[in-house]
């Protein structure tokens, strides 16, 4: 569970914090931010370098980050770096910021409870995608 180790990418004035779980990645964005779209560049970049052979499941948090601007959105939904995405928030903000998840590449659910959004990221239902919820 360390973070991520890349000089280039820590360099880089990055806003979040990625870290190798085993069965999944975990991708922690800074408090009080708005996501850009070169944060969501440097995050897709830091996944992809991680796992560069395959697609693995990434639990994203994003409690207190203020906002998504448009271009940012639009990449997290056209961007296929993980097998599937699972976003954690606390509060009903989170999930009205993120509401355009269920229109991602990749099957993407938004949670308040961690350990379902782990058990969601993990498993695999009869479509291999894992079954629901949040």
């Amino acid at each position: 569970m360390a973070p991520i180790s890349n000089d280039n990418l820590r360099d880089a004035g990055l806003r979040f914090e990625l870290t190798d779980e085993g069965a999944f990645l975990r991708l922690c964005w800074n408090p009080g931010i708005v996501m850009e779209l070169r944060d969501v560049q440097a995050s897709v970049t830091a996944v992809e370098a991680v796992s560069p052979s395959c697609r693995r499941p990434l639990l994203v948090h994003i409690d207190l980050v203020d906002g998504i601007s448009a271009p940012a959105r639009n990449l997290l939904l056209e961007e296929t770096c993980s097998s599937r995405t699972a976003v954690l928030g606390t509060d009903e903000v989170a999930r009205v910021m993120t509401a355009f998840n269920y229109r991602a590449a990749t099957p993407s659910q938004y949670f308040t409870d961690e350990a379902e959004a782990i058990e969601w990221l993990t498993s695999e239902g009869e479509d291999g995608f894992g079954a629901g919820g949040g």
